[in-house]
């Protein structure tokens, strides 16, 4: 264990934050967004049912507001050239902070943010004066305009008159450009899973459980000053690799299968995500190198058109080409352009029987977080991952449709099923896009010859 914590120091900026010079930026930038007079309505996350859970604020809040306390809101208030901001907190309560912790407070908020701040429950009485006599509310949510509790625990309903207009997606094209100070949070995020990952990689050994390999995971997280995983922390192995979200982590590891850990730190906020797969005892078999290599040579051929400029489309082509080629060779397709009988016109790749989920998303505020490439292109500050996979369940063939060419297809590849079951890869790794191109910057090995080639 002395050796272990020795590992875990690593350097680096726990103080790392948002300044609030940037908060109120990019409030500014969305107000400008704004298609006329109006007022932009950003909830924060509820307190949770019971005061002894986690709290987690709502990505939007967070990003407008940097408040981290449950039942806050942000009111942008737009009149002509006049923009103003109100925030809404829970007031100082000492019997509620007996149990919960010091609260902000409306004076605490307002020193912090150095917006105008009120009591959350004036919040319903403030709108219904702004939208009186009809007026846009402009929601940041899907849910904005469903109505939440009032201080009476009643649903709010918009005076007669008002009209929603959403502006997720201007909000949604702020976000997928990262800052300075975002990328230097997700740097540090980055960094803490790479430790944990290799940390996950000295304790991986047949009869080990996978909820010991996830154990050390998270307690690298906290040690080094993660708030917490940002998201279920996946430890499969066997037939839990070829699960893509399996989180239960109880199985007990052989010898002689995969393990696909895809773990992520969350750090003031800010998330990583990021996929191994290894062998349990130390080596691969001929067909879980086969299969690896396969997945490792369709990320790099992702990875060498990521530059600013692409579509993400092309990435995508890239890293499918190489799974299907890999696939063919194995035998588990009859060929890299193949299909099989479904319900679309003209069939369906047989190469997506085993890679089913797309090749990456962007990271930051939330695992899935927007990014530029959402809107066009790959740009400079562009943050995302790039994570191509095959799953070889041992039930794959099963499952389709009841065709003469279905039942044909179904004959021809049980043997390669039957050879290749059970084996699933992932590799996954986060990226930052500059002028030059993209940076991996989680730097865990990867490579066959690395990883037990």
């Amino acid at each position: 264990m002395a050796a272990l914590l020795t590992a875990l120091a690593l350097p680096a900026s726990l103080d790392a934050q948002i300044p609030q010079e940037e908060y109120a930026t990019r409030r500014a930038s969305l107000a400008r967004m704004m298609s006329g007079d109006g007022v932009i309505l950003v909830r924060g996350a509820t307190a949770p049912a019971q005061d002894y859970m986690e709290f987690s604020q709502s990505p939007s809040l967070n990003y407008l507001a940097g408040i981290q306390e449950p039942d806050a809101s942000l009111l942008i208030v737009k009149r002509g050239s006049t923009v103003n901001e109100i925030l809404f907190v829970r007031e100082r309560n000492p019997d509620r902070e007996i149990w919960e912790g010091k609260f902000l407070g409306t004076k605490g908020a307002s020193a912090l943010t150095g917006m105008e701040a009120r009591p959350r429950e004036a919040l319903n009485g403030v709108l219904d004066s702004l939208l009186q006599r009809g007026g846009t509310l402009f929601t940041t949510s899907t849910a904005d305009m469903a109505g939440f509790p009032g201080s009476s625990g009643r649903e709010w309903t918009p005076p007669e008159g008002t009209r929603a207009q959403p502006m997720i997606a201007e909000l949604q094209r702020l976000r997928g450009t990262k800052s300075a100070a975002e990328l230097q949070l997700i740097r540090r995020a980055v960094d803490i899973t790479v430790e944990a990952h290799n940390e996950a990689r000295r304790i991986v050994a047949p009869d080990r459980y996978e909820y010991e390999v996830e154990a050390i995971i998270e307690y690298t997280f906290r040690r080094n000053g993660a708030e917490r995983p940002a998201f279920a922390s996946i430890v499969g192995s066997g037939p839990n690799s070829t699960s893509l979200h399996y989180n239960q982590n109880d199985r007990q590891m052989k010898a002689g299968e995969t393990i696909v850990i895809d773990i992520g730190a969350n750090f003031h906020g800010y998330s990583a995500d990021i996929t191994r797969t290894l062998p349990v005892s130390g080596k691969f078999t001929p067909e879980q190198s086969l299969i690896y290599q396969t997945v490792r040579n369709a990320q790099a051929a992702a990875e060498a058109e990521a530059r600013p400029g692409v579509s993400y489309t092309k990435l995508m082509a890239a890293a499918e080409s190489e799974l299907a080629a890999g696939l063919a060779r194995a035998g588990l397709i009859d060929s890299a352009n193949a299909t099989y009988d479904c319900n679309r016109p003209g069939g369906c790749p047989q190469f997506r029987l085993y890679y089913m989920h797309g090749l990456g998303h962007g990271i930051g505020l939330q695992v899935h977080d927007p990014d530029q490439f959402q809107f066009g292109t790959i740009g400079v500050n562009s943050v995302f991952t790039i994570e191509p996979g095959i799953y070889v369940r041992e039930d794959v063939l099963d499952h389709l449709p009841d065709t003469p060419g279905n039942r044909a297809l179904r004959a021809r590849l049980a043997p390669a099923v039957a050879k290749y079951a059970n084996i699933g890869v992932r590799i996954e790794d986060d990226y930052i896009v500059s002028e030059n191109g993209a940076e991996w910057i989680s730097r865990v090995p990867r490579e066959l010859s690395e990883v037990g080639g």
